[in-house]
């Protein structure tokens, strides 16, 4: 037995010396093969990665808190501020978990005196981004800042900073263009557009606050602040970056003539309460530069900057008080009368009339006695000039008839009707042009009852009614360039960018946008055909401009309304011998041209003068 046992344990214990030396080397091989593995991991890691690694360890641990940057001013034409920025006090909370969050935001919303699923609702837009401090409340009272000074004890996360915040000196003057800031949407984070911003930046929404972004923005500076694992800050903060000013950019717009022409246009409306809005453009003749650019009503955009609530800010808009949008661009209205300009330099060039050519009028049209003129008893005889004195509708008609639809299209848009005018603002409507090929295809659309344009359609066409809509910035232009012997300038408001000390960096040049090349004459014969509007007894303007200073050229519009009453317009530049600024001026619905936008004009022309020649005006 003794010997059996000792057979079994050699069996087991005992190899050959050659497999015992096999077995060792290849254990040694792979204890060798592992560490040099390892050592070369660690070689890569530390070594040739090592930046790498230790620069995705701080950004593990290491956050960016942004320090937003002053937006560039905007400014007149004179260097009156329009826009800045100033200091305000913005209530942040700090989230550091969801149970300090249950007890402060109700505390919070108390002393705020907001809604508390408001509060909650911003908190969780930053859900994942707990390491940048939420925005709450900006610009509040001195009254609030003392209450959660006072309570701060209670408000763990909760913090009170000074930062920048928009301001509108001038509140509700030129607001429809200057526009206004907020927080970025999720929309706008969602576009690519906007792949440069964060979380509760602030941009422009609207007007030259939203075009001119890119300019007026600056570069945010920011400072580093450390968070846990979880993404929660601990309390140590790092160096800063200070941020960078926007550039500001100057207007063509001139303060006090702004100031003038939403006076007028108040004055309007209160004096003709059915009116629906109002808007009117001033360009400067040689430039294009706008001189001024009104729609009312608009709105205060330092109360959306404060804060609104959405019931508030419903009612100012359902009740009329408030309207963002700029009829001044956007508005899209039958030019009526004051559409005859176009007509006439048509029938000039083209040869379809002459000066010496009269048309007579016994109240209608002979070939199409359902179109009457506004005189039912008819003016006789008249010339061009005449015609324009008197607002002569069968003149018209019968130049309609002469030139066709397609023809009188192509110097709209010749004129630039029915085109965007390039004005630096966005959201600028075309308009239209009616002709052959417009009609056939909104027939194709079922806009229009019939494919093709009536005998009595080609007639009305020349009237600025029928199928007709133009914008005042588009009509001012067409004044513009009649008063400059047909060259048009592109319509501008920015004429310079500063920096931040208001040193220059770039002048925005003067732009011809288009040019209708014919006689000289044309234009002469459309001009003193204007001016008969306002200095002539017989013209539907005189009684409003016939002791004006300086001699002005008009047309007046009351363009029929299918929706409702007439809109009343006026087109007109001055002074006659040397041109300098040209308007159009248009009430929604209104009534006549004569009695209600004339005398809009007659005040911007008065204020012009006392701005520009102030001892002639005296």
């Amino acid at each position: 037995m003794n010997r059996g046992y000792r057979n079994r344990d050699n069996s087991s214990g005992n190899l050959p010396a050659r497999e015992l030396k096999r077995i060792r080397d290849y254990v040694l091989v792979l204890v060798i093969t592992c560490f040099a593995i390892l050592t070369a991991q660690l070689f890569n890691l530390q070594i040739i990665q090592g930046e790498k690694y230790r620069s995705l360890s701080e950004d593990n641990y290491m956050r960016i808190t942004p320090i937003p940057a002053p937006r560039g001013e905007i400014l007149d034409r004179n260097g009156n501020v329009l826009v800045t920025s100033r200091p305000a006090f913005t209530v942040f909370y700090w989230y550091l978990d969801e149970s300090e969050a249950t007890t402060t935001l109700p505390r919070l919303a108390d002393i705020l005196g907001m809604e508390l699923g408001e509060i909650e609702e911003k908190v969780k837009r930053y859900e994942g981004r707990y390491f940048e401090p939420v925005p709450i409340a900006r610009d509040i009272t001195p009254e609030i800042y003392t209450k959660i000074a006072e309570d701060s004890p209670n408000l763990p996360g909760v913090f009170i900073d000074p930062q920048p915040i928009r301001y509108y000196p001038q509140n509700d003057l030129l607001s429809t263009t200057l526009g206004y800031v907020g927080e970025i949407t999720q929309s706008q984070l969602d576009d690519p557009q906007w792949k440069d911003y964060k979380m509760g930046s602030i941009v422009g929404q609207q007007g030259l606050e939203l075009y001119y972004e890119s300019i007026l923005r600056g570069k945010n500076g920011g400072y580093q602040v450390e968070v846990d694992y979880r993404g929660r800050p601990t309390g140590n903060v790092g160096p800063g970056i200070e941020p960078e000013p926007g550039k500001t950019i100057q207007l063509e717009i001139d303060l006090d003539l702004q100031t003038a022409v939403e006076n007028a246009l108040k004055s309007a409306l209160e004096e003709n309460p059915a009116a629906n809005g109002a808007s009117a453009v001033v360009l400067d003749v040689n430039t294009g530069g706008v001189l001024a650019i009104a729609s009312m009503p608009g709105f205060d955009p330092n109360v959306l900057i404060s804060g609104i609530s959405y019931t508030d800010l419903n009612q100012k808009i359902t009740s009329g008080e408030w309207r963002f949008a700029n009829l001044a661009t956007t508005g899209l209205y039958p030019p009526g009368s004051a559409f005859k300009i176009v007509t006439a330099v048509a029938a000039l060039a083209e040869g379809k009339t002459d000066p010496t050519d009269e048309v007579f009028d016994p109240g209608y049209h002979p070939s199409a006695p359902t179109l009457v003129c506004h005189k039912r008893a008819g003016h006789g005889y008249v010339n061009i000039e005449e015609a324009l004195e008197v607002s002569c509708n069968t003149y018209f008609y019968e130049m309609g008839r002469r030139l066709g639809v397609d023809t009188l299209a192509e110097y709209c848009r010749a004129l630039g009707l029915g085109m965007k005018t390039g004005v630096d603002l966005g959201g600028e409507n075309y308009g239209t042009v009616p002709s052959t090929e417009w009609k056939a295809k909104a027939y194709g659309e079922g806009r229009v009852a019939q494919p093709e344009f009536l005998f009595s359609e080609h007639m009305m066409v020349a009237m600025g009614q029928t199928f007709h809509l133009y914008t005042p910035i588009q009509m001012a232009s067409v004044t513009q360039a009649i008063a400059n012997y047909g060259v048009r300038m592109r319509p501008r408001l920015v004429s310079k960018i500063l920096d931040s000390e208001h040193d220059l960096v770039e002048e925005i040049l003067p732009e011809v946008a288009g040019e209708l090349q014919v006689d000289p004459s044309v234009f002469d014969i459309v001009k003193d055909g204007m001016l008969r509007v306002t200095n002539e007894p017989g013209g539907t303007a005189y009684w409003t401009f016939h002791d004006c200073p300086i001699k002005v050229c008009g047309k007046t519009g009351t363009a029929q309304n299918p929706l409702g009453d007439d809109h009343s317009w006026f087109v007109g530049f001055g002074p006659y011998e040397d041109p300098e600024i040209a308007l159009a001026v248009v009430v929604d619905q209104g009534g006549s041209g004569s009695s209600v936008a004339a005398p809009v004009a007659r005040q911007i022309f008065d204020a012009f003068l006392a701005i520009s020649q102030p001892q002639e005006a005296e």
